[in-house]
């Protein structure tokens, strides 16, 4: 019998779509805005491993408690798929409701952003069940053992995600609708294939949005404290190329936050591929280790950012790992 994948399982990625998928074939899930984990569940313990391998089973008590409950039912081990969210009267929320959670060292000194902000782990797929492992099995066959695994088990902070065969269209109108980031796109056929970047996944976004690098900082003006704009970059063929400026929707404490983190990063040189000519002169540099994710309009023709605002930190993301995403805007 195969046995079930181990902690350093890596989770599946999504290519950028361009279109909703044509022809029969397809399921439909929303795209969630949150951190991405494999949790890795037992009766007596959980993990919460996001991509770059980092356990925040520490931030998220309720979501651990929940798990171990529906391992304790099943009494067997569960490797799942999923994303943890913020949760806004009862329903998913964006990124930005859990930055103090998932910046907190430990779920003591954890601030929710907002009165009232919980958290919950969207699971949509099941990778192992006790000591077997499904991910050589189809996205169908995951998922119906998953639903019967969940079934009668989930909770506020355990949830399972919502699936809808060959419902691209409205649930695209949805994501337009009710203010989603997009929506995945995922072959029913496909098997899962982790670390794989596949065109068997494909998210389909709805707004210009991606991660980025910080490389540097300017000074603040005015009133403002600690840092004036971020110089953002992507790493193209192993070096880290320039993409502009940011310093917009930012709270104060998340400036302090920022701060701290830039302060024990500085370097006298640049680390762009070439040194920003319109900020040379007042830039600070920093070693590349800070992922920022950012909404912004559009690219300009030069390869820069318009009208770029923060949307949060991404310390589950490696910075190496940081490109620049084909932009198919639906």
């Amino acid at each position: 019998m195969p046995t079930t994948p181990d902690a350093r399982l890596i989770p599946m990625l999504a290519s950028v779509g361009a279109a909703i998928p044509a022809g029969p074939g397809w399921t439909f899930e929303p795209k969630y805005d949150g951190i991405r984990v494999i949790a890795h569940a037992r009766s007596d313990a959980v993990s919460l491993v996001t991509r770059n391998g980092i356990d925040r089973a520490a931030q998220f008590p309720e979501i651990v408690q929940a798990l171990r409950a529906a391992a304790a039912r099943r009494r067997g081990r569960l490797v799942l798929d999923g994303e943890i969210v913020a949760l806004a009267h009862g329903r998913p929320a964006r990124f930005q409701a859990l930055q103090a959670r998932s910046l907190a060292p430990d779920a003591a000194t954890a601030s929710p952003r907002g009165p009232g902000t919980s958290t919950a782990l969207m699971v949509f797929d099941l990778l192992a069940d006790g000591t077997e492992s499904l991910i050589g099995r189809p996205w169908t066959e995951r998922r119906a053992r998953l639903e019967q695994r969940l079934a009668n088990r989930t909770t506020r902070a355990l949830r399972l995600a919502e699936s809808a065969p060959d419902g691209g269209r409205a649930m695209l109108a949805r994501a337009h609708r009710d203010g989603w980031e997009g929506i995945m796109a995922k072959r029913m056929n496909a098997r899962y294939r982790p670390g794989v970047r596949t065109d068997d996944w494909r998210k389909l976004k709805i707004e210009h949005r991606q991660e980025f690098v910080v490389g540097g900082y300017t000074d603040p003006r005015n009133s403002r404290l600690y840092f004036g704009a971020l110089l953002l970059g992507y790493y193209e063929r192993g070096t880290l190329q320039y993409a502009g400026n940011m310093g917009g929707g930012f709270t104060r404490a998340e400036l302090k936050a920022m701060w701290d983190r830039l302060a024990p990063l500085a370097r006298k040189t640049c680390p762009f591929a070439s040194v920003p000519r319109p900020v040379a002169r007042a830039a600070h540099w920093v070693r590349p280790r800070i992922v920022i994710e950012v909404k912004f309009n559009e690219w300009t023709t030069d390869g820069r950012l318009r009208q770029p605002t923060y949307v949060g930190t991404r310390d589950d993301k490696d910075a190496t790992q940081v490109t620049r995403e084909r932009e198919r805007v639906l």
